[in-house]
C-alpha cells in the first residue's frame, strides 16, 4: 500500500467502530474529538484525503469552473476503498460493520460510496453532507442506518442538493433520519447532541 496518513486507536472490541473521514482542509485528527463525544470507548480508524487543492487537504478534486471532477472522483473511491479494505485487515476490523464518521467532503465521499457500491460500512453520521452525482448503481440499503445534519444558511450546500440525498437515501430504503436547523456549514454543539443521542439510541437498540 502507497504511504497513508492515518490514525488507528484501539478502544473497546464490544462497541462500534468508527471510521472518521474529515472535511475540506482537515487531516486525520480533525474529526478526534468528535469520535470522543460520540463514542468514548470505541474503536477508530481515521484517513487523510491524499490530494491539495489550493492548499487544502481533500478527497477528490473540483473542476477548473467548480464543480466536482467526476472522473477524479471515481479514481479516489477507488483508492478509499481499497486503503480502507487494507487498513481493515490490518487491523482485523469489518468493513462491512464500521460506522463512518464523514463532515463535508468527507461525507460526500462517504454517501456515494454507500449509494453506489455494495459491502461498505453499517451505518453512517454524516455532518453537511451534499449530493456528488446521480446514482449509478443503486444499492438495496434496507439494513442502514443514516444521520444527516444541514444547515439552512449553509452557502455550500443548498437545501435542495441536501433534498436531494436525503430522498435518494430513501429510495434506496434506508433508514434515515435527517437533522435540520437554522445554521452554516459548521458542527455546531447542539448537532453534535443530536448526533449522539441518535448514535446512543441506535447502538443500545442493537445491543438490546
Amino acid at each position: 500500500m502507497t504511504e497513508v496518513n492515518y490514525r488507528f486507536i484501539k478502544g473497546n472490541p464490544e462497541k462500534p467502530v468508527l471510521l472518521l473521514l474529515h472535511g475540506t482542509g482537515g487531516n486525520e485528527n480533525s474529526l478526534i474529538p468528535i469520535a470522543s463525544e460520540l463514542s468514548p470507548d470505541s474503536t477508530i480508524l481515521s484517513i487523510r484525503g491524499r490530494l491539495i487543492e489550493n492548499g487544502m487537504t481533500r478527497f477528490f478534486r473540483h473542476t477548473p469552473d467548480g464543480g466536482f471532477d467526476l472522473e477524479d472522483l471515481a479514481v479516489q473511491i477507488e483508492w478509499l476503498k481499497q486503503t480502507i479494505s487494507e487498513l481493515a485487515a490490518e487491523n482485523d476490523l469489518d468493513v462491512s460493520q464500521l460506522v463512518v464518521v464523514g463532515y463535508s467532503n468527507g461525507a460526500n465521499v462517504a454517501a456515494d460510496i454507500i449509494l453506489n457500491q455494495t459491502g461498505y460500512f453499517g451505518s453512517a453520521l454524516f455532518f453537511h453532507p451534499m449530493a456528488l452525482r446521480k446514482v449509478q448503481t443503486p444499492q438495496r440499503l434496507n439494513d442502514m442506518s443514516i444521520w444527516m445534519s444541514h444547515g439552512t444558511l449553509d452557502p455550500i450546500v443548498s437545501d435542495e442538493n441536501f433534498a436531494t440525498l436525503a430522498h435518494t437515501f430513501e429510495q434506496q430504503d434506508a433508514d434515515l433520519t435527517r437533522y435540520v436547523q437554522r445554521q452554516s456549514h459548521q458542527i455546531l454543539p447542539s448537532e453534535l447532541q443530536a448526533a449522539k443521542e441518535w448514535f446512543n439510541e441506535e447502538f443500545e437498540n442493537e445491543r438490546n
